[in-house]
């Protein structure tokens, strides 16, 4: 297992050498990081669920144990927050840490290394399913409380529709949806557009990775030091790398009666098991709180994985 394991946190660790020891400025990750989200990634999620059957993608059991680790985690997150003191919406931001994963640019390629291209279609569900439910949820949080409190908008509605012209227009839920459509269709793919797509998939999991480490090469690993802030995401992040995947293990197997060894069901716990995800930040800073912390929940949660998830998938998949 270490023999799969092991490259992909080296190329991790190759992305965050190289922006140690080279001028690399944060514009040029972000380029590298648009590259990924907006192209090979989309790609990659597009040409998978294109080429699957349509009963691939009707696996219900797979979304329900995915949705209720991510529901549970969402929840766990908002009564930790607030057994502190901090009150609603600010509170989304956290229990947004402690549901939302690395999916699109550790999970993907983490599945597809150890399970092989077949894995290919679950972990593209996965990253949606992960996306879409707490970033609405997110989003709603704050416009319906700015429109209750005089700040604006044209109501529910109109937060609702901004909620999901976010989340339906990301490059990675377009791509998914584009793919589903193709497949439920029965369309058969001109030759060249599938090479196009497999040409920069193929690139889609080595620069999400290498990515990864310039932007961990970035972050701020002094405010690991700051101990207060430490103690106050410690719970979030035993919530997202350990209660979310522990809630999807237990909901698949107990609840919808998916084998162990299952390929969905060995995708559904792993994707569930990532650490926090970089857009957390995005949405800290969006609105104006929880950032520094975030900032080192990202960084403690990795470092996390680094043990976790080896150890998960030697369990999963070697037994």
């Amino acid at each position: 297992m270490l023999s799969f394991v092991l490259p992909i946190f080296a190329v991790i660790l190759t992305g965050y050498l190289f922006a140690r020891t080279r001028v690399i400025d944060k514009a040029g990750t972000r380029l590298l990081n648009d590259y990924v989200l907006f192209v090979a990634l989309p790609a990659l999620l597009f040409i998978a669920v294109a080429r699957a059957d349509p009963s691939e993608l009707r696996q219900w059991d797979f979304m329900g144990a995915t949705l209720i680790g991510i529901a549970v985690a969402f929840l766990a997150g908002i009564a930790a927050i607030r057994a502190t003191g901090v009150r609603w919406p600010s509170a989304s931001i956290p229990a947004m840490a402690a549901s939302y994963g690395t999916t699109g640019y550790m999970g993907v390629p983490l599945v597809i290394a150890v399970l092989g291209a077949p894995a290919a279609v679950p972990a593209a569900i996965a990253t949606i399913l992960h996306n879409i439910p707490v970033i609405i949820a997110v989003i709603l949080a704050h416009d319906l409380f700015a429109q209750r409190n005089g700040g604006g908008g044209g109501g529910g509605l109109t937060a609702i529709g901004g909620a999901l012209k976010t989340t339906l227009t990301n490059p990675l839920t377009v791509a998914v949806v584009a793919g589903a459509i193709v497949s439920f269709s029965g369309l058969t793919l001109p030759d060249s557009v599938a090479r196009f797509a497999d040409f920069l998939g193929a690139a889609a999991g080595p620069s999400a990775l290498f990515a990864l480490g310039l932007g961990l090469a970035q972050l701020d690993a002094a405010k690991l030091r700051d101990v207060a802030r430490v103690f106050a995401i410690l719970p979030l992040i035993a919530i997202k790398v350990l209660l979310q995947p522990l809630v999807t293990l237990l909901a698949g197997l107990y609840l919808f009666g998916m084998e162990l060894r299952d390929l969905w069901f060995v995708c559904a716990v792993v994707m569930a098991a990532q650490p926090i995800g970089a857009g957390v930040f995005v949405f800290a800073a969006k609105y104006d709180y929880f950032e520094d912390e975030t900032t080192i929940a990202i960084i403690a949660s990795l470092l996390v994985t680094l043990i976790t998830l080896p150890l998960l998938l030697a369990w999963l998949v070697v037994g």
